[in-house]
């Protein structure tokens, strides 16, 4: 029989057409099947948590560890590990009371993994919990937002001391004397990081801040700790941790509470410049501390020097306040010498001219016939500098006065470009009968 030719209404368009059709509803159909498939897994998950076994059958798989077969410990290593967190104070337990050097280390293992994945549980309640007192068992916040204040700022920089100082998180620190014994491990475990022994870190900065603010309540401890941490903050990178932006805020809460109990015109200043570098404008409560001290603008006064006063006095020209004006304009009348720049004369050659009468309290005595000795020519007197900060607090351009003053970052202004020529009361005299008739 011969073969027959397909017919030509099999092979139309419509016909091909209804088959493509078809084809695509059943892809659709599938991957719509798949996609609710899917959809429903998770919340299938959800219903049906894994529960925890029971101690008896955690501290068989403890046992396990030990096995002569690497299989057993193998496996009872991944079912331990894929226990809750809830379950950490029986592995403790356990892992203390093990002798066995195989148990002890997988066993420490999977202690640390379930406590990192706790401490993050913990801390992100921790930071979302609009209730600033809850600690959620962190219970050193309580002891750390006494000096560092309450707030969200604070709670960010409280969490960076939980991985070098996880004991000063999960436990209060209130005791001024365990606090300064804490605070003089610090000091120790810094000098072996000195000598090769340790990496530093700038946590350790932060933490010996927050000692000897705790310490600072009592007075048989914190003035050790306060000149300690003084040397300590002052060098990098312990000093990094007051630098940080988003900490400000807490950081200049415990540098006010530090500062309060630094004593010293030296170490004052000290304090001062560690204060400026992280930018913090605590400064300028020490710079008052320093210019309101008893006899601090007797000229016989030997506990505060010249020198050091006129950091004070810089640090107004930065931060200072209205309400500042009239502390500083006490001092306005104060002509010891704070600056000098001297010359040398070298034999053979022509001295410079002194003033008529040049020994008064502001000038450097005459050198007489000394050819080597060091001559003046020109002084920055603690009236000038006072003056300088009250017209830069009330707006007043100072430059019209102060017209050779070259800026500094960190001090605002260096000193000597504000030097006057030796005898020139006049412009001194000028200077302040401008800020007189311009004073608000």
């Amino acid at each position: 029989m011969p073969l027959q030719e397909p017919s030509s209404k099999s092979s139309s368009p419509l016909g091909l057409r209804a088959w493509a059709v078809t084809l695509l509803e059943i892809c659709i159909g599938f991957c719509a099947a798949v996609a609710c498939a899917e959809l429903a897994l998770p919340s299938a998950l959800a219903q049906a948590p894994v529960s925890d076994p029971d101690p008896s059958i955690i501290r068989r798989w403890v046992e396990d560890l030990g096995d002569r077969q690497f299989e057993v410990r193998d496996q009872a290593t991944a079912k331990l590990s894929n226990l809750s967190n809830q379950q950490l104070e029986l592995l403790k337990e356990l892992l203390a009371s093990s002798t066995d050097p195989e148990i002890i280390v997988r066993l420490s293992s999977v202690v640390a993994k379930l406590k990192a994945e706790r401490q993050s549980q913990i801390v992100q309640v921790f930071l979302r919990e609009t209730d600033i007192e809850k600690d959620h068992g962190l219970k050193g916040w309580s002891s750390f937002a006494k000096v560092a204040g309450s707030n969200r700022t604070s709670k960010r920089l409280f969490l960076q001391l939980y991985d070098r100082y996880p004991m000063l998180v999960e436990q209060p620190l209130d005791d001024p004397k365990q606090a300064a014994e804490f605070g003089l491990g610090i000091v120790r475990g810094i000098q072996q990081q000195e000598m090769g022994r340790n990496e530093p870190d700038k946590i350790d900065g932060l933490v010996l801040l927050y000692c000897s603010c705790i310490a600072s309540t009592s007075d048989e401890y914190k003035a050790n700790l306060a000149a300690m941490s003084l040397r300590v903050l002052l060098r990098a990178p312990y000093n990094q941790a007051l630098r940080d932006p988003q900490g400000k805020r807490a950081i200049e809460s415990m540098v006010e509470i530090w500062g309060q109990n630094i004593e010293g015109s030296y170490e004052q200043t000290i304090a001062l410049q560690i204060m400026l570098e992280a930018n913090l404008s605590t400064a300028r409560s020490l710079a008052m501390r320093m210019l309101q001290a008893p006899d601090a603008r007797s000229p016989s006064n030997d506990q505060q020097d010249p020198k050091d006063l006129l950091k004070a006095f810089q640090v107004f020209f930065r931060f200072g306040k209205p309400e500042d004006i009239p502390l500083l304009e006490k001092w306005l009348d104060n002509e010891e010498v704070c600056e000098e720049l001297v010359s040398l004369n070298f034999p053979g050659a022509m001295p410079p001219q002194f003033p008529p009468n040049g020994q008064g309290p502001n000038q450097p005595n005459n050198p007489g016939n000394n050819p080597n000795a060091q001559r003046p020519l020109a002084t920055v007197e603690l009236r000038d500098v006072a003056l300088l900060a009250c017209m830069q607090i009330a707006d007043i351009d100072y430059r019209d006065h102060f017209r050779s003053l070259r800026q500094s970052v960190l001090w605002g202004y260096v000193p000597n470009s504000i030097a006057l020529p030796v005898g020139s009361e006049s412009i001194r005299e000028a200077r302040l009968g401008a800020w007189k008739k311009a004073r608000p």
